[in-house]
């Protein structure tokens, strides 16, 4: 059941609206035989907080990746009894507790807290974009909740790492998710099949400009010619100058650094001016349904930041509950996200309470088979993340690294739009 409540105080802290959900009743399942005691001491709820973008700039990916995958794992989650807290031998239902935090990184940094020290959540989930969970993990690592980041990339992770032990990087990172991209280049114009003339554009962001660096840094280390590297505004209206730039120098390869209403913007404006080199490439938005839907078949063939396996055991099953739950096909950010809160549940049941170091620990030293990949962390991300996938078809088909369970061979060239 899904309920608004506002809070009775005239601040404005204390009149926003906070929706809570809590499904599957407050009943708590546990096993008959344990005694009366044991079931008493457990909670009614595990209390779970996030502050994520519902309006701004950042909601349309928020929406697609993020909250609507936390409110379907809860869902899950509480249809099954709830998590196993062993420590009380009883199953205890999850509830939600959410705040807007409008696309605004002071926002989010602020809501964090409130959720911490006002709302005292047991736990707190990740925000969207990689500027806003950079500017939220020192947070989450200063009151010690630990953390699942999948909507953030960047290379300095690597180095802050250590100092966020708190906060662990599901995503690929920008060196590791745009090399294959650079050899994938070298490797094609070896073989002859292209010139190897790169095009390059990115949005003025944090997760743009980071990707567009490694690529830049990618191409030179492989011998690869760029031939435009430019960035363009968060929230550009019209990319069409600079795609008519490209145009002229003939680039057999394209890569948009890009989120997702500039990733529309860039393909539509791509198809309506004749812009169709056999290497596309965009950024986040990219494996959207409702990309899926606008484009159709021009879509086949198009490059893709990250992948998740199709093989991947109960994603079949999962992709069935979202489609009952939203009416709408999956993208492989949500099947990710979904697979931060699998591996949140099983560090908790491993731990059997909710206690925070423990859960942390569980998930350092953890390895977790989800619906998108076999999760471990060294130095707090990801080992051997997904990097690259394409359209091929009617499916988002997992590409680099290509010695990963689930991948499948590059289509070469993309067809001519």
């Amino acid at each position: 059941m899904f309920a608004n409540k506002k809070s009775t105080a005239t601040s404005r802290e204390d009149t926003m609206q906070r929706r809570t959900v809590l499904k599957g009743g407050a009943s708590l399942i546990g096993a008959g035989s344990l005694p009366t005691i044991a079931r008493a001491q457990a909670p009614k709820s595990i209390r779970i907080g996030y502050a994520v973008a519902l309006s701004g700039p950042y909601a349309p990916g928020a929406q697609s990746t993020t909250w609507s995958q936390y409110k379907l794992w809860a869902k899950d989650v509480n249809d099954a009894g709830g998590i196993m807290l062993k420590k009380y031998g009883a199953k205890v239902p999850v509830e939600l507790i959410d705040y807007d935090d409008r696309s605004q990184i002071e926002e989010a940094i602020r809501l964090v807290e409130r959720l911490i020290l006002n709302d005292k959540v047991d736990l707190v989930l990740a925000p969207w974009g990689t500027a806003t969970n950079l500017a939220t993990a020192p947070v989450f690592n200063k009151y010690e909740y630990p953390v699942i980041h999948f909507t953030a990339s960047a290379d300095r992770v690597a180095q802050l790492g250590p100092r966020w032990p708190y906060s662990f990087w599901a995503l690929v990172q920008p060196k590791p998710a745009t090399a294959p991209l650079a050899t994938m280049v070298k490797k094609l114009t070896t073989e002859g099949k292209i010139k190897g003339r790169v095009a390059i554009m990115h949005v003025a962001d944090q997760l743009g400009v980071e990707m567009a660096a490694a690529m830049q840094e990618a191409c030179k280390k492989e011998g690869v010619e760029i031939v435009y590297f430019k960035s363009y505004p968060l929230g550009a209206s019209d990319l069409s100058p600079q795609i008519r730039e490209m145009m002229a120098l003939n680039p057999d390869a394209f890569f948009a650094f890009s989120y997702p209403s500039d990733t529309f913007m860039v393909t539509e404006q791509s198809h309506v001016l004749g812009f169709s080199p056999p290497i596309y490439y965009t950024g986040v938005g990219t494996p959207f349904p409702a990309y899926a839907a606008k484009f159709g078949a021009k879509k086949n063939g198009v490059l893709i930041y990250g992948a998740v396996d199709s093989t991947a055991p109960g994603q079949k099953e999962y992709r069935e509950r979202h489609k009952a739950m939203y009416n709408r096909d999956v993208e492989i950010g949500s099947i990710g996200t979904y697979a931060t809160m699998q591996i949140l549940q099983k560090a908790i049941e491993q731990v059997g309470e909710i206690d925070r170091k423990k859960i942390r620990d569980a998930i350092a030293g953890g390895t977790f088979e989800t619906i998108a990949d076999v999760y471990s962390f060294k130095g707090q991300l990801h080992q051997n993340a997904w990097a690259v996938g394409q359209w091929q078809g009617d499916e988002v088909v997992a590409v680099y690294p290509e010695n990963k369970r689930g991948a499948k061979p590059l289509m070469f060239p993309k067809p001519k739009w």
